[in-house]
C-alpha cells in the first residue's frame, strides 16, 4: 500500500475530513519531508496561499528526492479551466480574483510539466454544508456558490485512492 501524505497549511476541517475519510495517510504543513517509495502526494493549498511560490518548493523536493512521487493531487479553485466568469471569480475571492487565479494556474501548470502522474480538483469556495456532488470537466462552467466539504474529500479521496482522474483537472460542484 502506498503512502498518502498530505500537505496543507490549512487550519480548518478540510484537512481532518480528508483524513477521517483516508485514516492510512499522514499530514505534513510544508514540503520539507523525504519522498518515500510509491508516495501519493496530497496538496491542499487555501484559496489566498502564495500556490506560485509552494510549487517552487514543491518542485525542489522533487529535484532533491530519491524516489518521485506515484502521484500528486491538488486542490485549486474554480476559475483555473475557463470554467467561471470574472463576475463569479469576483464574488468567490473578492478583489483579488485575478491574481489568485493565475497563481493557481501557475501552480497547475508546473505540476503538468513534472510529468508525474497528477490530478487537479477544482473547488468552488468549501462550506461545512452538505451539498449535492457533480464532477465537472474543465472548459465546463462550474456553478453554485460552495461545495460541502465532505464532497470535496470525498473527490479528494477517490483522487489520491484511485487513477479515476488520472492526468485530469476536475471540477467538483454542487
Amino acid at each position: 500500500m502506498s503512502r498518502i501524505v498530505i500537505v496543507s497549511r490549512r487550519h480548518d476541517k478540510l484537512v481532518s475530513t480528508v483524513m477521517k475519510k483516508v485514516p492510512e495517510a499522514v499530514a505534513l504543513t510544508n514540503f520539507k519531508f523525504e519522498i518515500q517509495n510509491g508516495d501519493v502526494l496530497c496538496w491542499l493549498p487555501t484559496v489566498n496561499e502564495a500556490v506560485d511560490d509552494e510549487v517552487q518548493e514543491l518542485a525542489a523536493l522533487l529535484d532533491h528526492s530519491l524516489f518521485l512521487p506515484a502521484k500528486i493531487v491538488m486542490l485549486s479553485i474554480a476559475g483555473t479551466a475557463d470554467d467561471a466568469t470574472n463576475q463569479q471569480l469576483q464574488e468567490w475571492y473578492g478583489k483579488q480574483a485575478t491574481q489568485i487565479v493565475f497563481a493557481h494556474q501557475y501552480a497547475i501548470k508546473m505540476i503538468d510539466e513534472f510529468e508525474l502522474p497528477y490530478t487537479i480538483v477544482r473547488a468552488l469556495p468549501i462550506i461545512s454544508d452538505e451539498t449535492t456532488l457533480k464532477i465537472v470537466d474543465e472548459g465546463k462552467p462550474l456553478q453554485g456558490e460552495g461545495i460541502g466539504i465532505a464532497q470535496v474529500a470525498q473527490v479528494i479521496k477517490r483522487a489520491v485512492t484511485t487513477d479515476d482522474f488520472k492526468n485530469q483537472s476536475v471540477g467538483v460542484a454542487p
